[in-house]
């Protein structure tokens, strides 16, 4: 049986981030997810909503709200955040380079540059005036052995 369709809505500061994490990590331990899997959902959760409080809602959110979803679609544990910042969807921005030695390096998108390695599958989508921004992280993990 997977896991059923949670929600934990926070008040958009940076004080309710670890609740919002705890909330994901239950979550991805509940469906079975190693000790791994949840730290990347973790981090990622972490970057994803300091960067909505910080530049979407330029740490001014208090009488907003961030809706964190979590359920099991199919063979992915769903983590979707939802918030009513201006429209932004980070996947279109250009990846950093990781090449770049650090002396030059521009600040910015390396956050979501380690969510892009950290899950599975990113997406988003703007919807009724608010963000969607979906977090995919494998239920199953098949491991081939080579003879």
């Amino acid at each position: 049986m997977g896991l059923q369709k949670r929600q934990l809505t926070i008040p958009a500061v940076i004080d309710n981030i670890e609740q919002a994490c705890e909330f994901v990590n239950t979550q991805a331990r509940a469906i079975g997810l190693s000790d791994d899997a949840v730290y990347h959902c973790h981090l990622s959760v972490e970057e994803v909503l300091t960067n909505v409080i910080e530049h979407g809602y330029h740490f001014k959110g208090d009488d907003d709200v961030i809706d964190v979803v979590t359920e099991q679609r199919h063979d992915h544990f769903v983590i979707q955040i939802i918030d009513d910042a201006q429209q932004f969807d980070p996947l279109q921005q250009p990846d950093p380079d990781p090449s770049t030695p650090l002396w030059e390096r521009e600040g910015g998108g390396w956050g979501i540059f380690f969510v892009k390695k950290y899950m599975d599958r990113l997406s988003y989508k703007f919807a009724n005036g608010r963000n969607h921004g979906f977090l995919l992280k494998p239920t199953l993990i098949c491991h081939q052995h080579e003879n």
